[in-house]
């Protein structure tokens, strides 16, 4: 065993005269270095039997570890088996394994490996790393409750505190686990359990925040936790919500239609909650000086707005603004000011959306089909970025198309029929006279297929997509974005049959709040589609007015709103879709779970 790690690591012959490094202790003397992982191979050449060798060389491969070269360590711990140790060794040998993939990043393996490992340990070192490794995996697979956890068992063996780091955890956990009153057994757990609980229950049914805190303070006085919640008390409209608002849209001129349209869904909002202290700025009348001055004249305490990004933009580069904010648009490209979100309604954010989604479901390959322009292209990046990010062992394909006569052979080309048909091709002529049968089947490569273009072009797309799959195998599904939905293109039409596309909630049926979409129709001539998102865009975010500066320090808090599922995620408002399938010539809900992928024999 020994030979075959030194081939592995390129170790060559043994050193001349060279000693057997000693084991290491649990606890070494302050005067004795650690022995280096070539010291520890080179004591494992020399040890006096098997089991001495394979003790030196799971500890040489802790060391190659501590010296972060993990490939090293992992082509010793291939040749160690666990059956060989005895159950100390074992779980030494578990630790490091996991170690190991937690420098690969492969973080399943990780919890695996870990799974009651911390009760097996004795030694203070050992318990760390294994909590450790515990916390690392749990915030690669952004479970923020189970990372909290981690830190609270941490805590006792840390020198610095751990609260602020705990808090950014809980905050971020989803208001449902908090609605399920969950129980801790871990230090200062309850009261951090409690918190959370309390101030979701507080938000949910309306109640006062100030009485919710003051009663928690009471209740656990000496929980380390007791900065944070002052620290809430202090925060601007975290207790109160604003009262005063000013909606800042253009309502004349360049935008006017879609300023008007955001408007409606604000008026539509007031008239069910009853608030009146609103006022609306026209953005394309009135000068940044001009709407500043007229924010501090009235006292404004939240804005709603700009709708138009350059305007986001130059109101950001001011420093005076005592006021929260709901930008109708994404970030500016500067720093963005503290009391501010930006609530985004546009494709690149439903494009992103989208690869979440599609993450989520546990793909690996995506086909992206779109238009040769500028704008497919930039969606195009946008997705392959996040899904880098976000799915790191996946891979993106591409075909991009200028003009319908380029789809037939993009899609035949990027699904390898053309390949199976050219070998079919290439056959015929080296056996002439010969009748061959081929049935080519799906790649397996490609999960799913998301179209970046517009109703237009996915309705030319998708019969070239469904002839070039087989009939024989599993169908790889087919998604699209909110530009498939579209009346005036999509209505009485059955070539979209079958793609799932992302849009409003209150733009597909059964939603509950299609009276008032009923009702605004028949107000509004010509309402096109786009218009209603941005209607329902509007009544979202005077709905968020009293809950902004609570999600915007609780994370984990969702609205369910006529856009989406709405929550705030670093300063952005983070839009969850609800998933539709075009069956035949109408719509039906189709979460994405639930995506027919079978054969179409």
């Amino acid at each position: 065993m020994c030979i075959a790690v030194l081939s592995l690591l390129g170790c060559g012959s043994t050193p001349e005269q060279q000693t057997p490094a000693p084991v290491i202790q649990a606890e070494p003397s302050s005067v004795q270095a650690a022995p280096t992982a070539e010291e520890l191979i080179a004591a494992a050449e020399t040890a006096a039997t098997p089991a001495t060798m394979r003790t030196y060389l799971l500890q040489a491969a802790a060391a190659y570890l501590d010296q972060d070269q993990p490939q090293h360590a992992g082509a010793i711990l291939v040749e160690l088996e666990a059956e060989q140790f005895g159950a100390h060794e074992q779980s030494l040998l578990r630790l490091q394994r996991a170690r190991f993939y937690a420098a690969l990043g492969d973080w399943a393996q990780v919890v695996s490996l870990l799974q009651d490992l911390d009760q097996r340990f004795t030694q203070r070192e050992q318990r760390v790393q294994v909590l450790e490794l515990n916390y690392q995996a749990a915030v690669a697979q952004q479970q923020h409750l189970r990372a909290a956890d981690q830190l609270l068992l941490l805590q006792p063996y840390l020198e610095t505190s751990q609260t602020a780091l705990i808090w950014q955890h809980m905050r971020q956990v989803p208001a449902d686990v908090w609605r399920s009153n969950p129980r801790s057994v871990h230090p200062n757990g309850p009261g951090w359990y409690s918190l959370l609980n309390r101030l979701t229950t507080a938000i949910d049914d309306q109640q006062s925040i100030e009485d919710v805190l003051s009663q928690w303070q009471r209740a656990f006085p000496q929980h380390p936790a007791q900065p944070i919640v002052q620290q809430l008390l202090d925060t601007p409209y975290f207790a109160n919500p604003p009262q005063q608002v000013a909606v800042l849209l253009p309502l004349t001129g360049p935008l006017m239609k879609q300023g008007n349209a955001v408007r409606y869904g604000v008026l539509a909002a007031l008239a069910e909650q009853g608030q009146q202290d609103v006022h609306f700025i026209d953005t394309n009348t009135y000068s940044d000086e001009d709407i500043l001055a007229e924010l501090e004249a009235l006292n404004i305490e939240l804005v709603i707005g700009p709708l138009q990004r350059e305007r986001v933009d130059s109101l950001a580069s001011h420093s005076v603004r005592p006021w929260l904010q709901l930008a109708l648009n994404h970030p500016p490209q500067a720093t963005k000011p503290a009391g501010s979100s930006y609530f985004a309604l546009d494709i690149a954010a439903e494009t992103q959306a989208a690869a979440k989604a599609m993450k989520d479901k546990g793909y690996q390959g995506i086909l992206l089909l779109g238009p040769d322009n500028n704008r497919g292209r930039q969606l195009s990046r946008l997705f392959t970025r996040y899904w880098q990010v976000q799915q790191p062992t996946g891979h993106i394909r591409t075909g991009f198309y200028n003009s319908s006569a380029d789809m037939r052979s993009l899609v035949s080309d990027r699904l390898k029929v053309a390949h199976s048909e050219a070998r079919k091709e290439r056959l015929e002529q080296a056996f002439p006279g010969t009748d061959i049968e081929m049935q080519f089947r799906n790649r397996q490569d490609i999960d799913a297929i998301y179209l970046l273009g517009d109703a237009t072009q996915a309705r030319l797309l998708k019969p070239y997509i469904d002839v070039n799959q087989s009939a024989f195998g599993k169908r790889i599904p087919v998604y699209a974005n909110s530009m498939v939905n579209e009346q005036t293109q999509t209505q009485g039409e059955s070539d979209l049959s079958g793609i799932s596309f992302a849009d409003a909630p209150w733009l597909l049926p059964q939603h509950a709040k299609q009276p008032l979409h009923q009702q605004l129709s028949s107000l509004l001539r010509g309402w096109s589609l786009s218009e209603q998102r941005l209607t329902a865009m509007g009544y979202d975010s005077m709905r968020l007015a009293p809950l902004l500066a609570r999600m915007q320090q609780l994370q984990g808090y969702s609205y369910q709103g006529l856009s989406g599922q709405l929550r705030i995620d670093e300063q952005t408002l983070v839009r969850e879709l609800t998933w539709a399938m075009f069956d035949g010539d109408h719509i039906r809900l189709e979460p994405l779970n639930n995506v027919d992928t079978r054969p179409r024999n």
